[in-house]
């Protein structure tokens, strides 16, 4: 028996799974496995995948941020294999996270579940009695999100800015003489197509280690910094870099998808709060 997980992001959906039984040693009890698909691959890619992979799930636990259209697709053709999915939502507290949102009920599923996922998979892996670091939590995708977490567990607020694609795109669109720039990142560019990209890396990075910095100086402690998203591979030197000259110690924390990882948490027998 497995669980399907999904995230149901702005520009893809993204699908993991887990069975039924442990995973021992794992941060996040699901396969290390999983697969994408745009918007409008969705109703056929989908049922395809489950197909190739073998998989017939007998539950589905969800995050979207990607609209109702989306949700509607998924649910279709989930029940058309008779598997019932529940879309997870924020909430005050889940499975040992408190949200300190001013109004909880409004961070974005992804958000919320991505903190849950790395507060869970520190506490899987932490040895008895230890003391919880903070986490800073990035997530580099359509948007890049930036939210702490302290040491009990409660996320205090995050950051959200256009994502690396974003930035490129509103400059070509917005303005009249700058391209859609495919340059490279360097220190000091000298021409436009570098210059555009070393701005939005630096703009990326500079959110990320702004919130680094904020929470070491109100917690007295250096933070932990766990990254994720597909942009992350353009931007991860500029951060790290950035990151050393601010005085961090520790390396990044790359996870691949805590989304996953939270739902999968969920997911374990007795975590699943019920359907509302």
């Amino acid at each position: 028996m497995s669980t399907l997980l999904i995230d149901a992001g702005n520009t893809r959906v993204k699908f993991g799974w887990r069975e039924d039984g442990a995973y021992p040693g794992q941060a996040a009890p699901r396969a290390a496995l999983q697969t994408a698909f745009r918007h409008e691959e969705l109703a056929q890619a989908l049922p395809q995948w489950l197909q190739a992979a073998g998989l017939r799930p007998h539950r589905a636990l969800g995050s979207n941020v990607a609209g109702p259209h989306a949700e509607q697709v998924i649910a279709g053709v989930l029940e058309a294999i008779g598997c019932p999915v529940q879309w997870v939502r924020a909430s005050r507290r889940l499975l040992g996270v408190s949200n300190g949102y001013r109004h909880p009920e409004r961070l974005g599923a992804d958000r919320w579940l991505s903190l849950v996922g790395v507060w869970n998979g520190w506490r899987r892996q932490a040895a008895p009695g230890a003391h919880a670091p903070v986490h800073v939590v990035a997530h580099f995708g359509t948007a890049t999100t930036v939210d702490t977490l302290d040491t009990s567990g409660r996320f205090i607020g995050g950051l959200i800015l256009p994502g690396r694609e974003l930035m490129r795109r509103s400059l070509a669109t917005g303005t009249a003489g700058l391209p859609r720039a495919s340059g490279r990142i360097a220190p000091f560019p000298d021409n436009t197509d570098d210059a555009i990209m070393s701005g939005i890396a630096a703009a990326q990075a500079g959110a990320v280690v702004r919130q680094w910095l904020a929470a070491r100086e109100r917690y007295r402690q250096e933070p932990v910094l766990v990254a994720s998203g597909g942009a992350w591979t353009a931007i991860g030197d500029e951060v790290g870099q950035l990151m050393q000259a601010s005085g961090s110690t520790r390396p990044v924390q790359v996870v691949d998808n805590p989304v996953l990882d939270g739902l999968a948490c969920l997911a374990e027998p007795d975590s699943l709060p019920a359907s509302p």
